[in-house]
């Protein structure tokens, strides 16, 4: 889609992920992102949702939907110069299988999931929970629609990773990790040197299912979940001319973003879907969906309102 390499993307700008513009790595990240794939590949799920939370510039989102056709991925970065980054990077490859989400990654995000009724398949949180103030009440939300969960974590010891104070609440990863899923299997599956401090490893830790969860996987990315949390790519005009196909007057249900593009999901059935078109005016077409763009469709609304009203 005509993005090429831009050097001052990155200025002043922690480059942790390999940059892939159109297939080509135009720039390397200070992680070993193939070394990580290789470690947390062989337990993702083939097909299904994948929930990306710090996803940096959507590296590992790509090589999901790449290597996993019938996977979809929410894709989560809170920062906005590394959000705008990874935009472009889905945008060169015309991906339609990642939703990115600019709300911050907490308690608040995996509730709105949760009242959606929203199901991942596998969650990745890596290097990334250190940041998190309420962390523990993020992944105790998490744990109830997460079939398996792939933590990477630094060393407590590693100054200078995330927010001292968080990572000391975390402590170590296994113990911390088997008190907040006491009913699931917690392993280390993978360490390497620390990018920040060769003395110290970060760890990738594995969350097993928990008893009973079901064997099919989800169906797909609900879309009025993700318009509360960001929805940032793809774009409002691809949204506008796949609506109209899937939204017939009276529709009711669940719109949801499969491997197969939206499908109306009325199992059970949701409520009414009218003002869903309405709503997703609000997705950016050329821009990231951040809060002073949020104030401003606000104003726009409320003056609009107010017109109308004399």
């Amino acid at each position: 889609m005509g993005v090429s390499f831009e050097p001052r993307w990155f200025r002043g700008l922690s480059v942790y992920q390999d940059v892939v513009l159109d297939g080509q790595t135009v720039l390397c990240g200070t992680r070993d992102c193939p070394q990580r794939w290789e470690a947390i590949e062989p337990h993702l799920p083939m097909a299904g949702s994948i929930l990306d939370v710090g996803s940096n510039f959507g590296w590992f989102g790509l090589k999901i939907c790449q290597s996993r056709p019938e996977s979809v991925v929410a894709s989560v970065e809170a920062d906005h110069r590394s959000a705008r980054v990874q935009r472009r990077v889905l945008q060169s490859h015309r991906a339609e299988r990642i939703c990115l989400l600019t709300d911050r990654a907490g308690q608040r995000l995996a509730e709105r999931f949760c009242r959606a009724g929203q199901r991942f398949d596998a969650v990745l949180c890596l290097s990334v929970l250190h940041w998190i103030g309420d962390h523990r009440q993020f992944l105790s939300r998490l744990a109830s629609i997460a079939g398996r969960l792939l933590i990477e974590q630094p060393d407590p010891r590693e100054e200078g990773a995330g927010v001292e104070r968080v990572r000391g609440e975390i402590g170590a990863t296994g113990d911390y990790l088997s008190s907040l899923f006491g009913d699931r299997s917690v392993s280390c599956v993978a360490r390497w040197p620390s990018h920040r401090d060769a003395r110290y490893t970060r760890e990738l830790w594995l969350v097993g299912p928990p008893p009973g969860w079901p064997a099919e996987a989800s169906p797909g990315l609900d879309v009025g979940a993700m318009l509360d949390l960001g929805l940032s790519w793809p774009p409002r005009s691809w949204w506008r001319q796949r609506l109209v196909q899937v939204l017939p007057s009276g529709s009711r249900g669940r719109l949801l973003v499969t491997a197969r593009g939206l499908a109306l999901d009325d199992r059970p059935p949701g409520g009414d879907l009218a003002r869903l078109p309405r709503k997703l005016r609000r997705v950016p077409e050329h821009h990231l969906y951040t809060p002073p763009r949020w104030l401003f469709h606000h104003l726009h609304r409320l003056g609009g309102r107010i017109v109308r009203g004399r």
